[in-house]
């Protein structure tokens, strides 16, 4: 019997995902554990491997769906074997702790076809209904279940009044009827001219405003829950931002001793001595390992420090976890392999999860000051700035110093400015003061 493959479901808040692209196509031979799909959740980017061996007999969905998790996308069996009819099904309950599951003997329920709009339809019959702008609930069903198939949309569509395809996107925009309008075109056909004057100048009026827009583009599950979250952060939390000037001269006198001889890919960053002395920073005051659950504090013993990664969709925050019991060169490496898999999409959600305090460093883009957004459920974020030149007078002379704006950004409910202000002594004296950081 062929074998449904699922949309699988990669930790607890993963509700859906995002078909990237097939690896394989209908035919083609797929060995088991091989991967056979990438997709794409709220927080990474990953191959899909088959529970089986086979061909690949179908595939439900195309690159760039939305699926919901534990949805059959495809099938594999044996070259001919037949898919079972009831396509979309969702893996039944008992089984949702895989990742796949055996397709059903018998029909799925019909509300696992349903639409957004709530009809059941299967996927062909939604997306010719989507393509040709049909509206399902003015289609007639023959399914067996009562679902709308893909020839029950093709037969609404040979039903329709015969237009242009300007003329039919100009009457859904107004609202219009194409029953109620006499063509003029060939053999009845309705042109975008047997529209009323005043109606067609309100479209002409949309598509000029359309063509001024360069582009749409619809967003990606990651760059939905960035919005979600920065927006829950900054209108939930009451956020206050303190910043302080730090003389980092020392810290990069230091980095350069510690480089010295070493290649490239062994050299410690500006970053890890920071990401150290934060841990540090962090397990000296308690409330900034802090959590606000309901009506309780809950006090982190774990330092883990989240380091914020740029990558070209988006952001993600990749967590060291215990700072405090690994020396520079372990943090370092492991900040390095974090940085990396997350530009790769390989980052995996046991290394993103569980952080204490996160670091957002910009430095390099040589900004001033900024005020970074809090990682909930975190009590605050630490901003690194660019490192600038300043004339300072030392021992009586006039010497270029090398100094950087440090900008915390705390949970009002949780941290008090008094103790930030500790808080932003302490790690300034740390970092320019930098072997305390090593000690």
């Amino acid at each position: 019997m062929a074998t449904a493959i699922c949309m699988p479901k990669n930790g607890m808040d993963m509700e859906e995902g995002t078909i990237v692209k097939w690896l394989k196509n209908v035919g083609d031979k797929i060995e088991k554990d091989e991967p056979f799909m990438e997709i794409e959740t709220d927080k990474i980017t990953m191959e899909t491997e088959s529970p089986v061996s086979g061909v690949l007999l179908a595939k439900l969905y195309e690159d760039g769906e939305v699926v919901p998790v534990l949805t059959a996308v495809g099938y594999v069996g044996e070259p001919g074997e037949k898919v079972p009819e009831d396509t979309g099904a969702q893996a039944p309950a008992e089984e949702k702790k895989e990742a796949f599951s055996p397709a059903p003997e018998k029909a799925a329920p019909v509300k696992a076809l349903s639409g957004g709009n709530g009809i059941p339809a299967t996927p062909y019959a939604k997306k010719i209904a989507s393509d040709n702008g049909v509206d399902l609930a003015e289609v007639t069903p023959s399914g067996r279940h009562g679902e709308i198939r893909a020839v029950d949309v093709e037969n609404a569509i040979h039903a329709q009044p015969k237009a242009t395809p300007l003329a039919r996107a100009m009457a859904a925009d107004m609202g219009i009827d194409l029953k109620t309008v006499t063509g003029s075109g060939y053999r009845g056909k309705i042109t975008s001219a047997d529209l009323t004057p005043e109606e067609k100048a309100e479209i002409e009026a949309a598509v000029k405003e359309i063509e001024e827009v360069l582009e749409r583009r619809k967003l990606s599950g990651m760059r939905k829950v960035i919005a979600q979250r920065m927006s829950a952060s900054h209108t939930e939390i009451p956020n206050v931002t303190q910043n302080i000037k730090v003389d980092v001269t020392e810290l990069l006198a230091l980095r350069a001793k510690i480089n010295q001889g070493k290649e490239k890919p062994d050299k410690v960053s500006v970053n890890d001595l920071i990401i150290k002395a934060v841990g540090k920073a962090a397990k000296e005051f308690e409330r900034f390992r802090m959590t606000l659950e309901g009506g309780e504090y809950v006090v982190h013993s774990q330092i883990n420090v989240g380091m914020a990664v740029g990558i070209d969709d988006g952001l993600v925050v990749p967590v060291i976890k215990d700072v405090d019991k690994k020396s520079l060169v372990e943090v370092s490496k492991k900040a390095k392999e974090l940085a990396k898999k997350a530009r790769e999409g390989k980052l995996m959600p046991d290394e993103m999860g569980d952080g204490r305090i996160t670091i957002s460093n910009i430095g390099m883009y040589g900004t001033h000051s900024f005020t970074p957004i809090i990682n909930q459920p975190e009590a605050s974020i630490v901003g690194v700035c660019g490192t600038e030149d300043e004339l300072a007078l030392v021992d009586g002379e006039v010497v270029v110093r090398k100094k950087m704006m440090i900008c915390v950004t705390f949970d009002h409910r949780i941290l008090n400015g008094t103790e930030v202000c500790e808080f932003e002594s302490y790690l300034k004296n740390l970092l320019e003061n930098p072997v305390s950081i090593l000690i």
